[in-house]
């Protein structure tokens, strides 16, 4: 064991002020049991000592006489007068609260910064921390009195009256060195060696103030010649004290050197010289130093997630399985592009292709009504038929025509069409009987409409054999079947437009009721909304051919994007080692998150923010499942209670293994 370090110059990096008189306080570098010194911040003017975290528990013998003796050199000096009201934490300027902590000792009081950078203590304090005084009682009064010593405050110094119980300088309660315990603590507890002997141990030179008598103050409680008792008001009192504990410190540490040169391989690191380049302020750990683990921990973590995530997205060694997994989007008639592909994958199957593209049609005639469709159908089910009834409607015929009636609207501007055969067919024959109609004359049996309409839609639609309806209030109408005119393109576009011929046999029973008002609206322009009829559709090749323009229209259009997967259908996806995996990958992202907020904020406020994102998840976890919500949501909090604590546990033990600098523990 080496000798005790010297007090270090105050270096810039650790120079700091004193947070009650604003004094720059002087830097200690004193011995540790972990063998590199511990860096202790004093004012002797404000009798107050500054520890970062845990330091004040890691002083070996060595280190507490040098700090008693430190702390006894400025028992002279005036008490400086208070310039800050509250004092703050000289690392992050915070507030210290006032806190009373417990040792195994008792209660002692201190100010602690709330982001647990460190805490004060006043001399008193401090060596209630460790046990190292006693109240102030009749008998050490009695025997002050005796000696007719003054009655001073071992904080400050001050003078107190016989009956003060508190010192009316500083404020502290009047105690007195507890004698014994110190001396235990100072002989019993040396770095590198065990308790003495008490056979072979020495008796301290101490003169009993009343009779001048001998005594051992580590084993005597009062003078075996006089009664006197042993009290030390003062740190000056203990000087006898501790210069045969710093004896009995260099004698062990002259054994201990020459066993740990006989037995190299037990030879334990010497504390570091304060020049040296291992002192606190020049052996600083890099930011990232203690942080290492944990993030080596995340980039493993990151790996894992980003393998299960990239193994989700990659495609399916089976393109069928690929196909059938294709979601059908939200866009009217997008799902059709995949027909091409079922084609190729199954060219022989005409059945599976025809109920196919029934249901692809009947798919798209509910969006183009508006009807969504869930958001995980797939089209895999409209191959298998197993979409939900809402979606398989069977008079996909009907849906058609009224979708056609929707779409087809006459175009108001369009010019009178040459009739040329159309007329000829009728013998010429004709009389006007509403704008763009004839009748023929003189059966008035059939009738000729030419008219223009517009795809107003957004499919494309076939014009070869429509039927039209002008519909009257109670009664049928009068019904009409349609052709393109001659070198007119019958493949209506949306937005396209094509000339129309229109031909009806009208009964004599119809003339004077149906027919009359029928013209009616077309003089009036009220016929406007008809009902369209696709008479191709009933033929299976009137059918194909109105499928394939819709692929047609499909695959002309942009790529169909599915919706988004929600967070439950993806979990789904996933194979349960795979859960576990991401389920342990959260796991430790949210431990370094916790670990990090509590470094930054303290403990405290870290455990508040996890219970109140603990709370916000569960809700959103647990709701939307009726009665059994409460339930949930109660269950998931819990847990997260759980693992909250589990992680300020966790976050302990990480800060005290890897955040510590060097000298702490």
């Amino acid at each position: 064991m080496s000798a005790p370090p010297e007090i270090a110059a105050p270096s810039p990096a650790r120079r700091i002020a004193c947070p009650r008189c604003t004094a720059p306080m002087r830097v200690l570098s004193l011995s540790s049991h972990k063998g590199q010194p511990v860096t202790v911040e004093h004012c002797p003017d404000c009798r107050l000592v500054w520890f970062d975290e845990f330091e004040s528990v890691q002083l070996d013998s060595f280190g507490w006489v040098r700090l008693l003796r430190e702390m006894e050199a400025g028992t002279g000096r005036p008490l400086a007068e208070a310039q800050v009201a509250h004092p703050g934490c000289p690392r992050c300027a915070a507030t210290l609260k006032q806190v009373q902590n417990r040792s195994r000792f008792g209660l002692f009081a201190a100010l602690e910064c709330p982001r647990r950078h460190g805490h004060l203590h006043s001399h008193s304090g401090l060596l209630a921390e460790r046990g190292l005084v006693r109240p102030l009682g009749v008998a050490e009064r009695r025997a002050l009195a005796q000696e007719r010593h003054t009655l001073l405050c071992l904080n400050c110094g001050g003078a107190a009256s016989a009956g003060d119980e508190h010192c009316s300088w500083c404020g502290t309660a009047l105690v007195v060195i507890d004698m014994p315990r110190l001396a235990h603590s100072l002989r019993l507890h040396l770095d590198g060696m065990g308790a003495s002997p008490q056979a072979i141990g020495h008796a301290i030179a101490w003169p009993c103030r009343a009779c001048g008598s001998a005594l051992d103050p580590a084993r005597d409680t009062q003078c075996a010649h006089c009664g006197h008792i042993v009290v030390a008001q003062n740190l000056p009192d203990i000087d006898p004290l501790l210069d045969a504990a710093e004896a009995d410190l260099a004698a062990a540490a002259a054994v201990e050197a020459k066993r740990l040169a006989r037995y190299p391989s037990t030879r334990r690191l010497k504390p570091a010289s304060p020049g040296s380049a291992s002192t606190p302020a020049a052996a600083r750990r890099s930011v990232l130093s203690g942080w290492t683990p944990l993030l080596i921990a995340l980039a493993a973590a990151l790996a894992v997630a980003l393998f299960v995530v990239a193994d989700l997205h990659a495609p399916g060694r089976d393109p069928m399985e690929a196909l059938r997994a294709q979601r059908l989007g939200a866009r009217p008639g997008s799902a059709w592009a995949w027909l091409p592909a079922w084609r190729e994958l199954a060219p022989g199957d005409r059945n599976g292709l025809q109920a196919l593209r029934r249901g692809l049609f009947a798919v798209h005639l509910r969006q183009l009504a508006g009807e969504p469709l869930p958001a995980t159908a797939t089209f895999g089910q409209v191959i298998d038929d197993t979409l939900p009834q809402a979606a398989r409607h069977r008079d996909t015929t009907a849906r058609w025509n009224a979708e056609l009636s929707r779409s087809l609207k006459i175009d108001p501007v369009a010019g009178e069409p040459p009739l040329g055969d159309e007329a000829a067919e009728f013998g010429g024959r004709l009389a006007p009987a509403a704008p763009n109609v004839w009748i023929q004359s003189p059966s008035r049996t059939a009738a000729l409409w030419a008219l223009t309409v517009r795809n107003s839609g957004s499919f494309t639609i076939l014009a070869h054999k429509l039927a039209v309806r002008i519909p009257l209030d109670g009664r049928s109408g009068v019904n009409w079947r349609c052709h393109p005119a001659p070198a007119a393109n019958p493949v209506l576009a949306p937005g396209a437009g094509v000339p129309l011929f229109c031909r009806t046999t009208v009964p004599p029973s119809a003339q004077e009721d149906t027919w009359r008002s029928s013209m009616q609206k077309l003089r009036d322009g009220e016929a406007t909304n008809l009902q369209w009829s696709d008479e191709a559709l009933q033929t299976p090749a009137g059918f194909e051919a109105a499928t394939d323009r819709l692929v047609a229209d499909a695959l002309k259009g942009p790529p169909a994007k599915p919706p988004r997967r929600s967070w439950s259908e993806w979990w789904s996806m996933l194979t349960t080692p795979r859960r576990h995996a991401l389920l342990l990958v959260g796991g430790v992202a949210a431990f370094a998150v916790f670990c990090m907020v509590a470094r930054r904020l303290g403990e405290r406020r870290a455990v508040v923010a996890a219970l109140s994102a603990a709370a916000i998840g569960s809700y959103l976890g647990g709701r939307g499942e009726g009665a059994a919500s409460v339930l949930l949501v109660g269950m998931y909090f819990v847990l997260s209670l759980l693992l909250t604590f589990g992680f300020a546990f966790g976050a302990r033990l990480y800060a005290q293994w890897f955040l510590r600098r060097p000298g702490q523990v």
